[in-house]
């Protein structure tokens, strides 16, 4: 069956009751939504047509989009027939209901959420179960009374940030039109003003989160609840643009709300302007961002690019995040179902040592809080060497905050080694860098001459593909009679009249931004723990052996098939020596393991399964994985797959009654770890 998601679905509706070309502007207009949302579904839309045997949404340069009348009447039955079976997922259910149920404007019983959403009582009951989970992390509660029945209790600023955060996922899926507790006029209203004031600070947000604040407002505006913040806490506020622009369109809110308000816009831009005063803490807080960096370099045994400055943005960050704990303010990260979907490996990881660390934080590490470490992480992991090629020059725009841009830079630098980001920066500075870039890349739409794309802050499959469609055109990958080809223009200009080039230049550059690519970047899917491990690689020890000597033993397999060198097992010996038992996870698993440099040829690893337990300076291990691997952060999933192995007692148990290792290969075999996306940590 045909499924079109509820942007789609007002697009077509929008072109099959007119009979003109509608121009880009005009939807905007329509959709509330940013330009390069448009060109997203459009492409979507024509890969279903595509698919249906239908032709694809017609364009006509500077007047719009239209549809083809022979095939008018073919789209609205694919529409109807959708519609037909149209039902919400168990996942929009809850985040509908945490949305609903803080706010309730009247009662809401069993029977109100049935009629609603069209769902049984058992239905219901599971849905209200989901709810209470979701809403641990950020110590709020659902509580049931017999004559308000359900509703969503907490601190006031709290239940608004999780309320802004559940808003923006709920409307990525469902029309704010759609939601029975919005009042569609009033969000229309507050959007609009909010994009005068984004106007103002250069486009500095992005549309869809204009729209989810507006729904916020508008479910708030009328609440009486008393703010827990202190106004004297809050002046620095005073000298911020946000404020003041605040100040002039929305009048007609009183001064806490406005102060609300502005800290929401700047807490979207995770702290990039405003500026946290020194105190008593920032030592405590310097000593923290410090001792995770080198955790997480002796866990991972990766090399940090530029660590000193890692260790600064996070000390940076801790103080806002301190900042805010004091103010009761729960920023919460809009990342955190892509950070978890694309650095699965690096974000569990990053939760262990803060797990094991929590006793050391001044303030509460929820799931947003390591979302947003993680970001850190991801923005200074060092990529490996590659081919040499001229250097592509690369500016990065994207007002999201110290980690989103750093975390971007560096996906964008690991796409390729020929890629430099030469800064980040926000749009009112691009003229700064322009004669010293290729191309940029954008999380907003910008003014520009340059040739520039518009991205996601984590980089999708579409956006990679978008940015090696850049390379194509820059990179010098030809030679021809003995001349280097400085990318496919150089190469063309063989062909195309010197007064055609300009033009064929801008309008391939165009058909980039429209959201099309030249390339294809295809997406591979990690190598899992245990589809390395090897039956020859999988030895069980009976007898009792001192932690050096496992090692070694454990090393073996690895080192007869030349994995690893001598070296490298010297060193994994060096390095518990100097910094103690950190290899041990939890139940009596460890995972060794050095530095590429120091002699690993190859991705390898192997088990030691011991009988007797061996003591790593007091602590007990019974499963001793040694792993090898040549490249800096290739090896994160495997960490993650073995830390998940540690956590499974019950798999634990079964190896442990086993007495051959083709045995324990066939149920490693079977064992599968993968991060939940709604997963918690405390």
């Amino acid at each position: 069956m045909v499924v079109f998601d509820y942007r789609q679905k007002e697009f077509l509706n929008i072109l099959l009751n007119t009979n003109a070309p509608v121009s880009i502007s005009s939807l905007q207009v329509q959709m509330n939504i940013s330009k390069r949302t448009i060109y997203y579904i459009v492409n979507k839309l024509n890969d279903t047509l595509y698919h249906c045997s239908l032709d694809p949404i017609q364009n006509i340069r500077k007047q719009g989009y239209f549809i083809k009348e022979e095939q008018k009447e073919k789209i609205h039955e694919l529409i109807c027939e959708e519609a037909s079976d149209e039902v919400m997922k168990p996942k929009e259910r809850v985040y509908y209901l945490i949305c609903w149920l803080l706010y309730p404007q009247s009662p809401v019983h069993v029977e109100s959420i049935m009629d609603e959403m069209e769902i049984s009582r058992n239905s219901v009951f599971n849905d209200l179960k989901q709810v209470k989970e979701e809403l641990e992390s950020y110590d709020l509660c659902l509580e049931f009374d017999i004559k308000r029945g359900y509703s969503i209790n907490g601190k006031t600023l709290s239940k608004r940030t999780v309320l802004l955060y559940y808003l923006r996922l709920l409307l990525n899926r469902i029309h704010y039109k759609s939601l029975h507790f919005l009042n569609s006029s009033d969000v229309e209203d507050f959007y609009n003003r909010l994009i005068k004031i984004s106007l103002e600070m250069n486009n500095e947000y992005d549309f869809e989160m204009l729209l989810s604040i507006a729904c916020l407002l508008c479910i708030i505006r009328n609440v009486k609840e008393q703010f827990e913040f202190s106004l004297l806490e809050l002046k620095d506020l005073g000298k911020t643009s946000e404020l003041r622009l605040i100040d002039i369109y929305f009048q007609d809110f009183n001064v806490h709300e406005r102060l609300y308000l502005a800290v929401h816009l700047l807490g979207s831009k995770a702290g990039s302007t405003l500026k946290v005063k020194d105190d008593e803490s920032d030592i405590q807080l310097f000593e923290l961002a410090q001792h995770l960096c080198d955790v997480f370099e002796r866990l991972a045994y990766i090399q940090l690019v530029d660590k000193n400055g890692l260790i600064n943005s996070l000390y940076i960050h801790f103080k806002l995040t301190m900042y805010y704990y004091r103010l009761s303010i729960q920023v919460v990260n809009p990342l955190i179902e892509e950070v978890k979907e694309n650095y699965s490996d690096l974000y569990q990881l990053v939760s262990e040592i803060c797990k094991d660390l929590s006793s050391e934080f001044p303030f509460p590490v929820l799931d947003s809080e390591i979302v947003y470490i993680t970001m850190h992480f991801g923005g200074h992991l060092r990529q490996g060497s590659g081919k040499f090629y001229r250097k592509i020059r690369v500016l990065v725009v994207c007002p999201s905050g110290i980690s989103t841009s750093t975390l971007l830079k560096r996906e964008v630098e690991q796409l390729y080694s020929n890629v430099t980001v030469v800064a980040t920066a926000a749009a009112s500075n691009i003229d700064e860098y322009e004669e010293d870039i290729d191309f940029i890349v954008s999380t907003i739409d910008i003014q520009c001459e340059m040739p520039w794309i518009k991205v996601h802050t984590i980089l999708t499959n579409e956006d990679k593909s978008r940015i090696a469609s850049l390379m194509m055109l820059n990179v010098d990958t030809y030679k021809a009679d003995g001349e280097h080809i400085n990318g496919l223009f150089q190469l063309l200009e063989r062909y195309v009249p010197q007064e055609k080039m300009e033009a064929l230049k801008q309008d391939v550059y165009q058909y980039l931004k429209q959201g099309n690519v030249l390339v294809e970047v295809e997406k591979k899917g990690p190598t899992q723990a245990f589809d390395l491990l090897k039956p020859e690689n999988i030895q069980i020890l009976n007898e009792e052996k001192s932690w050096e000597e496992a090692i070694k033993v454990a090393s073996k397999p690895l080192l007869q098939k030349k994995v690893i060198k001598e070296k490298y097992i010297i060193a994994m010996i060096e390095l518990l020596k100097e910094y103690g038992p950190y290899i041990v996870l939890r139940n009596k698993v460890a995972i060794a393991h050095a530095a590429p440099s120091q002699g690993a040829n190859i991705l390898g690893l192997s088990l030691l399964i011991s009988k007797r337990t061996i003591s790593f300076e007091g602590e007990e291990v019974k499963y001793l994985f040694i792993l090898s691997n040549p490249e800096q952060d290739k090896h994160l999933h495997l960490l993650r797959d073995i830390m998940n192995m540690s956590s499974d007692p019950a798999l634990l148990s079964e190896l442990d009654q086993m007495q051959d290792t083709q045995e324990i290969y066939k149920r490693l075999s079977q064992a599968t770890y993968r991060i939940p996306k709604n997963s918690k940590s405390n």
